[in-house]
């Protein structure tokens, strides 16, 4: 028998949709839009690959980006909300297609919302994705630092800054100094985000996956790079190196869905900087890159929304037979 309250408490999840859905669609148009102009550059860039390159950078690109998801998850277990993997692939994986809207908030904002239907309050939510770009950017920068001054002779004349910044990112990852921030951004946001404690280990964790994922983009760029010129140690880890270091100036460009131009741009100079690659190759193994991170996240965010499907149909199944 159907509660009076039913259809009350249904419009709110009604509502919820339609704005989950609406988000949706602005996201993937922007997306469109922005690739458009730059379509001619997609067709060179896929004419210079081969097959089996974009088979296998598409695999690593899954590969990375489901570490970057086990970095957010080791968080949001410290934070004390031990999501199940099902349950927390669906939160991450859905969240990460709001990164296409211009702002770079979108994506947390996404977390919060999804987050609710898991008990993980708001405010939570925004914190541990804070802090999952925090530890992202605290490890590319110690990934950048330690690789490009190897593979570009001019490197530290010319990224001396990414140096500096290592003691800092590795000083802010502390638990001592991230409760301190967590303190200011309750005063700036109004809200109480100092009651969250996560524990070194967690932190710990989080940061040697978000390290593992800088090393599988690189591999990924690695590999798009091989059809082009003959990889080596030092190809290798240029692109480790280069691509961390365009991430980081992408993140900074936050006006463009996914740092999208910023991040090009960087990974191309240090591509031509630092190997016998063309400028326009270098332009090629750029945005055939970018293709296969924007098809990786539609990929895992269609993934994890049939994944949700599946266990309904289960769930009614079973409960039909009872």
């Amino acid at each position: 028998m159907t509660s009076p309250d039913e259809p009350a408490t249904r419009a709110p999840r009604n509502w919820r949709r339609l704005i989950r859905v609406g988000a949706l669609v602005v996201a993937l148009v922007l997306c469109i839009v922005f690739l458009i102009p730059r379509a001619s550059d997609i067709v060179d860039a896929l004419g210079r690959q081969n097959p089996l390159s974009i088979v296998i950078g598409l695999v690593l690109a899954i590969a990375a980006t489901y570490a970057t998801f086990l970095s957010w998850r080791e968080l949001m277990r410290g934070a004390g909300h031990p999501l199940a993997l099902m349950a927390a692939q669906r939160v991450f994986f859905l969240s990460q297609i709001g990164k296409y809207i211009p702002g770079s908030i979108w994506a947390i904002a996404a977390q919060a919302d999804l987050g609710r239907e898991h008990r993980v309050p708001v405010v939570k939510s925004v914190a541990v994705g804070l802090l999952t770009l925090l530890v992202s950017c605290g490890a590319g920068v110690c990934v950048a630092a330690a690789s490009l001054p190897f593979v570009i002779p001019d490197a530290l004349s010319k990224y001396w800054f990414v140096i500096v910044f290592v003691p800092i990112a590795l000083a802010a990852l502390h638990p001592a100094v991230l409760g301190l921030v967590m303190r200011l951004a309750s005063r700036v946001m109004k809200r109480d985000f100092g009651t969250i404690r996560l524990p070194l280990p967690s932190v710990a964790k989080a940061f040697g996956w978000a390290v593992i994922a800088w090393i599988l983009f690189g591999a990924h760029i690695a590999t798009l790079s091989a059809a082009l010129i003959r990889l080596d140690g030092h190809t290798f880890v240029l692109a480790i190196g280069g691509y961390s270091l365009a991430w980081l100036v992408g993140f900074l460009v936050f006006f463009l869905p996914a740092g999208l131009g910023g991040r090009e741009a960087v990974l191309t100079a240090l591509l031509v900087a630092g190997s016998a690659m063309s400028l326009n190759g270098a332009v090629s193994v750029a945005v055939m890159s970018r293709v296969l991170l924007t098809a990786t996240d539609l990929l895992l965010a269609l993934a994890a929304g049939l994944s949700r499907r599946r266990k309904g149909v289960v769930v009614r199944a079973a409960s039909e037979r009872s």
